[in-house]
């Protein structure tokens, strides 16, 4: 049997004192950086053909201490191991072949315990943070608790409520704040990203609360040396954090007349968002490729840039039925310029019930029809041509 579904936690709001950061906190101009252009064809989309050359699918294990549920909130691989974040509830860690490991930490109001999991990182010091409500809780990769680092940077001034955060490079951190319930006139004052030295407190912040937080769970990825920021909603920009905490533009995709123009001064509220773009979700960078996430009239598509050949690929949620064949589903994490999405078993029978023989066949997907509805999602690891 799976968990029952939970109720999302009640966030308080955290509100931050201007008054230790009014000299630090500076609007930035961002450098350039490559810019992609990007032409939309709802007739041309890539087949899975085209851009997968292997699908390999492996069941994680099912068990009491290990249930992961229906809602996934974060996948990150690390050092070979995939760490799930189910729902604010769990940190549940299995291996490539889909064993469970561990579970890091434990949900509870104790000592070295957290109410929420808003976010997790890895460290050089080879520990894993936790983002809770107003704390940072730091536990070994074995999954015993380091230490607490409590933080209480309360006001009126300005707001954020971190729910995604990053090591700086020189010390502390850079922490990206929800806006639920934002005030209009706090959204005027505040910033979505915000530079946290080493004692809490804020240094520098970054991005208009004006357009929304674009709705993505992973803010922050690593790429060799730098940081990659996935930017705000109707920014179609990828920015870098690099070695001396300096924000830039790294990426710029040009959607054209379908890219909303978020520097225009217009009421937000006036805008009909459905004749746009909404934003960069779910971005992943390889030595060989660029992915991500984009919503266009309520239709779930996905991009793909060769950093090889320099070509684009834009595949869609709703095309694969016309091929019947799998589904490119949300990648969650990459692993060896493969991306890994994790799907539930429900959602992958679903697929194979519209797919042709010969594809299941091709695909190597002949036994999932075997999985249980009731047991744990599935790894799915696609293997590009790109």
């Amino acid at each position: 049997m799976k968990k029952p579904a939970v109720y999302f936690v009640s966030f308080i709001l955290l509100f931050f004192s201007f008054q230790n950061c009014s000299k630090g906190n500076k609007k930035r101009d961002f450098e350039v950086g490559k810019t992609i252009t990007v032409s939309y064809n709802p007739n041309g989309f890539a087949s899975m053909d085209s851009i997968v050359s292997k699908i390999k699918i492996v069941p994680l294990e099912t068990g009491d201490n290990c249930l992961i549920g229906k809602i996934i909130f974060q996948v990150k691989e690390h050092q070979g191991l995939i760490y799930i974040n189910n729902y604010l509830q769990q940190l549940l860690v299995f291996d490539l072949n889909g064993n469970f490991i561990r579970e890091i930490g434990s949900k509870g109001a104790g000592p070295g315990e957290f109410l929420v999991i808003n976010d997790f990182i890895f460290t050089e010091e080879n520990t894993i943070e936790v983002l809770d409500f107003k704390k940072i809780v730091v536990y070994t990769l074995e999954g015993n608790h380091v230490e607490t680092k409590r933080f209480e940077l309360t006001g009126t001034d300005f707001y954020c409520n971190p729910n995604n955060l990053c090591r700086s490079f020189s010390s502390g951190y850079f922490f990206w704040g929800g806006i639920q319930d934002l005030t209009e006139k706090l959204r005027e004052k505040s910033d979505m990203m915000y530079r946290i030295d080493s004692n809490m407190q804020v240094v520098n912040g970054y991005f208009s609360t004006k357009y929304g937080d674009g709705g993505t769970m992973d803010r922050f990825k690593y790429y060799q040396d730098i940081i990659l920021l996935a930017p705000s909603a109707y920014d179609y920009n990828i920015y870098q954090i690099d070695s001396d905490d300096s924000v830039k533009v790294r990426y710029s995709f040009d959607f054209g007349k379908l890219g909303f123009d978020s520097s225009r001064d217009i009421d937000r509220q006036q805008v009909d968002y459905h004749n746009y773009i909404s934003g960069i979700t779910n971005y992943h960078e390889t030595g060989r490729f660029l992915f991500f996430r984009f919503d266009y009239r309520n239709v779930v598509h996905f991009l793909l840039y060769s950093k090889v050949t320099g070509q684009t690929y834009i595949n869609s949620l709703a095309s694969t039925y016309n091929e019947k064949n799998i589904r490119l589903w949300p990648a969650k994490a990459v692993y060896n310029d493969q991306l890994i999405s994790v799907v539930d078993i429900y959602a992958i029978k679903y697929d194979l019930e519209r797919m042709s023989q010969e594809n299941i066949k091709k695909w190597g997907l002949e036994d999932l029809k075997k999985l249980d509805d009731e047991d744990n999602p599935v790894l799915v690891f696609y293997t590009m041509k790109l």
